[in-house]
């Protein structure tokens, strides 16, 4: 029984998201998204089976540990043909239909009939704002690519999983996860036309580890940022969602300026300005109790606060001097919300191989 296992961190987004979103980012100058892996980390694991003898048909298992889902196939040619030209595959649950898909693309590169068992484990809550799909979608990827020495380069890796990820939840989607989730640490992704790069900030870890305190509201995201509704908006040139694009680009120039020198003021300066923005594309960005957390924390020495993701729930974050650290830490979970004592995660996604007799 031969055994891969792939490892790839989730990330705390600082600036800029949704301006990863082709091609919104072209509309501007030198623009970035700035995120940074954390210790919160999405586990596959693929056990492969002995070739199949003549005659035998291989099996195929998924498994999403921290969802509860489970489902088996009979058969490769099962899988291939219970997606019907559709992301939903037929009797499958909805937390397993990006796991079929990755299966799905990958056995293209398949050398020979085995039988397949694949588990998956995320420490991020669902919905939580943290990109912990795409850490997931971006382990499975490096995972089979081990297993079926597909040849791609990392960045073929990152379009593959993009496109995947799309497929399924049937709009665009951005690119910062794969990032964070395939190199780890501190990371300007900078969007040029025709090219995408990443600024690495290599000395930065425990500047955010000591200013930022990461908060989980103890419910998924429910509504928030809709990034098809903002995306379609921008293309139709609506004023408001244009001014608030303005607005996050002014905010990530502020964040990246703050990494660079280190700078507790021009953090602070960042983050408010990407969270007035973020309230401007979507009322609903917090929910009630993430606003009345926010406000306790505040009453205490935070200084700045923005949402995870999209919103609508999930996870924020909270900047606090770290004088300030313990009473806002004790505030927030007098408020109810969960903090998580964070680690910036200096690697990005690995994959190991055990054989066992």
């Amino acid at each position: 029984m031969k055994t891969i296992t792939a490892k790839a961190p989730a990330r705390i987004d600082l600036a800029g998201g949704t301006l990863d979103l082709w091609p919104l980012y072209l509309f501007f100058e030198n623009t970035a998204t700035i995120n940074c892996a954390i210790d919160q980390i999405a586990t596959v694991e693929i056990k492969l089976g002995t070739e199949s003898k003549i005659g035998e048909t291989p099996s195929l298992e998924f498994a999403s540990g921290d969802r509860g889902a489970k489902h088996k196939f009979k058969s490769f040619g099962e899988l291939m043909e219970s997606f019907q030209g559709t992301h939903k595959a037929v009797g499958l649950p909805p937390a397993l239909w990006l796991h079929a898909k990755v299966v799905r693309h990958f056995f293209a590169f398949w050398r020979r009939s085995a039988p397949l068992s694949l588990s998956t484990f995320a420490d991020a809550p669902a919905g939580a704002g943290l990109g912990g799909s795409s850490a997931l979608n971006i382990a499975m990827c490096k995972a089979l690519q081990h297993v079926t020495n597909a040849n791609y380069t990392d960045d073929e890796i990152i379009g593959v999983a993009r496109d995947l990820e799309t497929t399924v939840i049937e709009v665009p989607a951005g690119i910062q996860d794969y990032y964070s989730a395939l190199h780890g640490g501190v990371q300007a992704i900078r969007m040029d036309a025709g090219r995408v790069h990443r600024k690495v900030f290599y000395k930065q870890s425990d500047f955010i580890q000591s200013n930022i305190v990461l908060c989980y509201s103890g419910h998924s995201r429910n509504s928030g940022i809709n990034n098809w509704a903002v995306y379609k908006g921008f293309i139709d040139k609506n004023p408001d969602i244009h001014q608030a694009f303005k607005e996050i680009v002014k905010a990530t120039y502020r964040v990246e300026e703050a990494l660079e020198r280190l700078s507790f003021e021009k953090l602070v300066e960042g983050i408010n300005g990407e969270w007035k923005a973020r309230q401007l594309l979507a009322p609903t960005i917090a929910t009630p109790d993430m606003l009345a957390a926010i406000e306790a924390a505040k009453s205490v020495g935070a200084v700045a606060a923005k949402v995870c993701g999209a919103g609508g729930g999930g996870c924020f974050i909270v900047v606090a001097p770290p004088e300030k650290r313990k009473p806002v830490v004790e505030k927030l979970q007098a408020s109810g919300v969960k903090v998580i004592d964070f680690k910036v995660h200096a690697e990005g996604c690995r994959v190991v191989e055990a054989t066992a007799e």
